[in-house]
């Protein structure tokens, strides 16, 4: 039997599978109009705050928050392409429960004490640490009962609406536009703390810091919104808590 010399063909690597590219998820245009408005109201903010607690009542300086936040987020969503797609990685994970995200939530909330204390704590070396406007925020907190109630509502709508906008689509668009999450989750971050220069530029850091670590819990549970809102929540809501207890504190000191 002749010996056949053809050669046998060559088998042919399939072609590599391309990587996942995230996707924008609304126009430039939206974000780069978002990240302005973020930026104005930063700068407004601190040049008005004095003036502004002084001259407003608390429970009129709630309603406009809880209205603002709301509205902000409203003009979010509607530049969004696919806002059910949206909502449904911020909100539904078949994984995880209610109760295990508010699980999650609290160890959220502790974590982010611990970073607010140790960044705030490296800042006591700088000049910054005397850059606070503390008389400011303590006049923003509620001392009645009934704005107890409505500051309530204000945390959580700070909780749900910020969450959404900082570590939902501008960290989404981010990813979108760096192809990295990383540097995302730190450029909302930042602009996460800029948004509260009012409170003095020594909040800033401590509040980037908190906002990138919120970041990196939401990347580590692909999108889910749920445990940094209830983290976002008690951290706004337990400060009124805390700021009203420690006059009684000094009051009222334990005995040795």
């Amino acid at each position: 039997m002749p010996y056949d010399s053809t050669p046998l063909p060559q088998s042919i690597a399939p072609p590599p599978i391309p990587a996942h590219s995230p996707k924008p998820i609304a126009h430039w245009s939206h974000t780069l109009a978002l990240v302005l408005f973020l930026v104005a109201f930063a700068i407004a903010g601190h040049s008005r705050a004095t003036s502004m607690v002084e001259a407003t009542p608390r429970l009129t300086r709630y309603v406009s928050t809880l209205t603002l936040e709301w509205l902000l987020l409203g003009s979010v969503v509607a530049g969004i392409y696919r806002r059910r797609e949206f909502f449904v990685t911020a909100f539904v994970h078949r994984a995880r429960s209610i109760a295990v995200s508010l699980g999650l939530g609290l160890v959220a909330y502790c974590i982010g004490l611990v970073v607010i204390a140790s960044v705030g704590g490296a800042l006591y070396f700088t000049p910054l640490f005397h850059k606070r406007n503390e008389a400011v925020v303590l006049a923003m907190l509620p001392h009645t009962a009934l704005e107890f109630l409505v500051w309530f509502f204000v945390s959580l709508t700070a909780g749900i609406c910020e969450e959404l906008i900082f570590r939902g689509y501008l960290v989404q668009q981010l990813t979108a536009w760096t192809r990295r999450p990383i540097p995302a989750i730190v450029l909302a971050g930042a602009l996460f703390g800029c948004i509260h220069l009012y409170e003095g530029i020594a909040a800033i850091v401590p509040l980037a810091a908190l906002g990138i670590v919120y970041g990196l819990i939401v990347h580590r549970y692909k999108g889910d919104l749920r445990a940094v809102i209830v983290a976002h929540t008690l951290q706004d809501f337990l400060v009124a808590l805390l700021a009203l207890a420690r006059p009684f504190m000094e009051r009222h000191p334990p005995h040795p």
